[in-house]
């Protein structure tokens, strides 16, 4: 008879599956066309299978946003070359860059029609992304180059990156011509204005 943590392995691995095919039919069909059903057929399981790993749809999309997450942070963090403002910089330019290169994950994770995940009052204990980006803001603060409360200045910062990336996304062209001139003249923008006058909390 199979160990527990044989078991537990086996069931980590099918959990593991189902959201890499979740992940496969949203890129594939939009988040509207993920349900259960449709997952389980993909799959070849039955539909209430899928229920004794996911309570629901909602708890199977959290986790999807979880995941995503931790990618983009991964992502933004091998971009970072540099300290201080010229990391930020660095970090911001990249989220732009990751919208332009992936629209689907980009709409599924942060355009959803419903929540992907838990929203604690500390943004950055659920999304490493930004909690990536508080850590570069914090540096900068700490060595005075940027003055202001944390937070405060990476959600400013976190802010004008998602409207450049979300008018990316939408329009089939840049209606600013290139979009890596569009992205860099945002950040810059951004970066000197909480320069210009620092964001309290």
């Amino acid at each position: 008879m199979p160990s527990r943590t044989a078991r537990e392995r086996v069931r980590g691995e099918v959990r593991q599956e189902i959201l890499d095919e979740a992940e496969r039919l949203i890129r594939a069909e939009g988040l509207p066309g993920l349900t259960m059903r449709k997952l389980a057929s993909r799959l070849g399981y039955a539909p209430m299978s899928l229920y004794s790993y996911f309570s629901d749809k909602q708890a199977l999309l959290r986790e999807l946003g979880k995941q995503g997450f931790e990618l983009v942070a991964s992502r933004l963090s091998a971009a970072v070359e540099r300290g201080g403002v010229d990391g930020v910089r660095e970090l911001l330019v990249a989220f732009v860059r990751y919208a332009h290169e992936d629209p689907v994950h980009y709409r599924s994770l942060f355009l959803g029609d419903k929540p992907q995940i838990d929203r604690p009052d500390r943004p950055e204990d659920v999304n490493p992304a930004f909690a990536l980006l508080s850590e570069h803001v914090a540096e900068c603060v700490a060595q005075g180059v940027l003055e202001g409360d944390v937070v405060a200045t990476s959600a400013v910062l976190w802010t004008a990156v998602h409207g450049a990336a979300t008018v990316i996304v939408t329009f089939e062209r840049c209606p600013f011509g290139s979009w890596e001139t569009y992205a860099e003249t945002m950040v810059d923008t951004a970066l000197a204005g909480v320069h210009a006058r620092p964001v309290t909390g």
